[in-house]
């Protein structure tokens, strides 16, 4: 059933960059490793919501959801092909395919290099090769649009998994599979993506497909917007075809274009590249007030919420 009081959470993916903690993918040109450096303060701030320092949610009312999305414990994602462009690449269209035929790969991966972009480790990572020196005023970026994250999150409330599920001051992802345009329409009862009860739950990897910018319009791509050094652009598209996907449940990659404002110049000194994710505001909450019970909420799900993600050499 569809339920009048939802809460919707936003735009998923309304790329924006709240420059508190950024993520960093570093590409060790030489050496051919990953280096990822996390961390992890959340941040919900709206009307209708606030998140002190230890993390703690408390929600009034119905919030305005937009802004309140927080950091995973965990957020993975896959990989394939990041370039750096001499030429503007093509970007995707209903009838035309993406062409990066002006860029040189730095990753080319045809199986895709699995990443937790929430983790503080080195991860050495195959495929990697150093661009021809010379000055790069584009760079694109070709991954998955099925994102894993984890978390659990404290609340001064009481959440209830819908309908009938547990309740508590916690909740927790649940393993499971969804696409991100489901938030609105049927939700299965009890909730089998997430679960609310005491603080000794556990969460476990959920994933969600990225299959839509705006339920609303029905949105595969987004303009270009500002991130650090540049703007950047994303399209919906699939491996199969290449095009900007057309509908629901379709797209099985996400190709990104950055314009860069201040041209990339890979040097025979160069030795590092650098791909920053925010992903501060990775994680956000399906849900809805409680009717009758008032500053109680029925959760769906913890959602994948926005991030950003921008390029750079040194």
């Amino acid at each position: 059933m569809f339920l009048d009081s939802y809460v919707k959470i936003g735009n998923f993916f309304k790329f924006y960059l709240k420059m508190k903690k950024i993520i960093k993918i570093f590409i060790m040109l030489m050496g051919l490793s990953f280096i990822t450096i996390a961390s992890a303060e959340g941040y919900c701030d709206t009307t209708g919501a606030s998140e002190n320092d230890n993390g703690v949610i408390t929600f009034s009312g119905n919030p305005i959801m937009a802004n309140c999305s927080f950091a995973p414990d965990e957020y993975i994602v896959t990989i394939y092909k990041i370039g750096l462009c001499s030429q503007e690449p093509a970007r995707p269209t209903f009838s035309t395919v993406y062409d990066v035929s002006s860029c040189e790969d730095l990753i080319n991966s045809p199986n895709g290099q699995v990443v937790n972009i929430a983790a503080g480790e080195e991860l050495v990572l195959s495929d990697v090769s150093k661009p021809p020196n010379g000055t790069y005023n584009y760079g694109y970026i070709l991954m998955s649009n099925n994102f894993g994250f984890k978390a659990k999150k404290q609340f001064t409330n009481t959440m209830h998994t819908f309908l009938n599920g547990g309740s508590g001051n916690y909740c927790w992802t649940l393993a499971g599979q969804n696409d991100n345009s489901e938030q609105v329409g049927a939700w299965t009862n009890p909730s089998p993506l997430v679960q609310c009860g005491g603080a000794d739950g556990s969460a476990e990897t959920y994933y969600e497909k990225l299959d839509v910018f705006d339920g609303d319009t029905v949105s595969f791509q987004m303009a270009a917007f500002a991130v650090g050094n540049g703007t950047l652009s994303i399209e919906l598209t699939t491996d199969a075809n290449k095009l900007l996907v057309n509908s629901l449940n379709t797209a099985d990659r996400v190709f990104g274009k950055q314009t860069f404002t201040t041209p990339v110049e890979v040097k025979p000194s160069t030795t590092l590249f650098t791909i920053s994710f925010d992903v501060n505001q990775s994680a956000t909450m399906w849900m809805y007030q409680d009717a009758g019970r008032a500053n109680e909420y029925q959760v769906y799900a913890i959602g994948s919420g926005p991030f950003s993600l921008f390029m750079s050499v040194e």
